[in-house]
Formats: C-alpha cells, sequence, structure tokens
C-alpha cells in the first residue's frame, strides 16, 4: 500500500512538472530623471505551460522586482493596456503566450511614446495626435430625426467594416513614420477618422478630410504595413489610410474643377 500511494505521489510529481516552464526575462527598467540610463535586467522565473507575457511579469513583481512599472487592466485582451514590445515586436502581453515565441524574453515599453517608468509609458502624445483629426461628430443642420443607414444600400457599404479599435498604441510604436516625424497623426488616429469622413450624417467632411489628408496626416504614410502586422485586432490602418488618399485626391479633383468651371 505504502509503495503504491509512492508511485502516485511520483505520477503526480511528473504530472506537475510537465506544466511548469523555466523562462528567462529580460525586462527594460529605469525611468526619466535617473541618473542612470535605462538598462536591461535578467532574471530566471518559473511559470506554468500556458502562461503569458504579462503572467511573466506578475512573477517578476511578485519575486526579484517588486517595484517594476507596468499597465494592465483586463488580462483578457479587450482594453489594450498592457501593450508592450516583446522579443522586437509589438503586442498584448495578456494574450501573448510564452510556448508561442519561446522561453526567452526580452520586454520593452512602447516605442515613440515617452516612459514613465520601466515599461509603462506616457499615452498624451498619442491621444493628442488623436485629438488633432477632429474626432467628435458633427451633425448635418438639415438631420432633425434618425437617419438609419442600411448595411447594403451605398451609404453602408462605404463605412468602415474593420473591428473595433482598442487604442492599445501597438501600431503607433511600429510606425516607423512616427519614429522619424513625431508630429505624424499615426494609424490609430487616420484610422478612426475614416469612419467619420464617410459617414453620411456629418457636417464636417471637407474641413475634417483637409485636416486628416494634409503633410502630416494620410499622405505622408509610406504603406510599409508595420500597423498592420502588429495590431492584436487584426485591424488594417494601412487600408483605411488608402483610402483616405483616394479620397483627398478626389476631392482635390472636385474642387480644382470646380473652381475651373465655376461650379
Amino acid at each position: 500500500m505504502k509503495s503504491q500511494w509512492k508511485s502516485i505521489a511520483t505520477v503526480c510529481q511528473h504530472s506537475h512538472n510537465s506544466l511548469v516552464q523555466k523562462v528567462t526575462v529580460s525586462v527594460q527598467r529605469g525611468a526619466p530623471g535617473r541618473q542612470t540610463q535605462p538598462c536591461f535586467e535578467t532574471h530566471h522565473v518559473e511559470l506554468a505551460e500556458k502562461a503569458s507575457v504579462l503572467d511573466a511579469l506578475f512573477a517578476l513583481q511578485r519575486g526579484p522586482c517588486p517595484n517594476l512599472a507596468f499597465r494592465y487592466s483586463c488580462r483578457v485582451g479587450m482594453c489594450g493596456s498592457c501593450a508592450m514590445v516583446v522579443n522586437g515586436r509589438e503586442g498584448l502581453t495578456c494574450s501573448t503566450l510564452i510556448n508561442t515565441i519561446g522561453a526567452e524574453l526580452r520586454i520593452q515599453p512602447l516605442r515613440n511614446l515617452p516612459v514613465v517608468h520601466d515599461v509603462a509609458v506616457d499615452f498624451r502624445p498619442f491621444f493628442e495626435a488623436y485629438r488633432r483629426t477632429m474626432p467628435w461628430f458633427v451633425p448635418r443642420e438639415d438631420l432633425k430625426d434618425f437617419y438609419p443607414i442600411p448595411e447594403a444600400s451605398r451609404e453602408g457599404r462605404a463605412l468602415d467594416r474593420q473591428p473595433q479599435c482598442i487604442d492599445c498604441g501597438a501600431c503607433y510604436s511600429a510606425c516607423t513614420l512616427v519614429n522619424l516625424n513625431p508630429s505624424y497623426l499615426g494609424p490609430m488616429a487616420l484610422h478612426r477618422a475614416l469612419n467619420l469622413v464617410v459617414d453620411p450624417r456629418d457636417n464636417r467632411r471637407g474641413e475634417r478630410l483637409r485636416q486628416v489628408t494634409g503633410e502630416e496626416g494620410a499622405l505622408r504614410c509610406h504603406t510599409l504595413g508595420n500597423c498592420r502586422d502588429v495590431c492584436p485586432r487584426g485591424i488594417s490602418p494601412s487600408h483605411s489610410i488608402e483610402r483616405l488618399k483616394r479620397m483627398a485626391v478626389f476631392d482635390l479633383f472636385r474642387r480644382t474643377i470646380g473652381k475651373v468651371f465655376g461650379a
């Protein structure tokens, strides 16, 4: 009987060990204003087989790095708070499983945004760019009642049908043009601007279109597709930006013809 229990305990131990993985985590530490430059700290942790990158950060915070600063909220890939650069690629740490990217992690804060502390960044430049696109709805003056837009109608087909953006900042971090020109509006702001530009109920279409397609807007995009590649929601800001470019060219052509012929 004793040997039987010993065998069962051995099986349970082997089963438990098979569910544990040893992970090496290098995380960027530091904050502006300190005399020392930001550096990487490397630690070894043991995590469950299905652990996420966010779980690795929690393990560091519970163990060798109790003052490690990072953002998170929902932990189910909906809020976008936990976006970081993991092994050189932007993504949501809560929905990135370690067993899909390897047991050696290099975690950095999002690029193109000021670092507050460790891997937590200041999102104010990100949302300031969004504010410059006039992201508020201005209804047409002749609208006195509900204005239904059937999905199968021409107006309905023109509306953007991509998944809802969660404002995680991954596209902004991956955009090389933001890195070269911080005044560039960025993929998220331009993607969201398209929804209002194509909305037939909006009264500021022309002004809004010219605002988002100038030298700091859609026409500056090089269409590299980095924003599309890193979006955790599968959105293609590049596609939205291309639509804005075509609309801007058509709008310029229409206004030029109008001036020439006095229309």
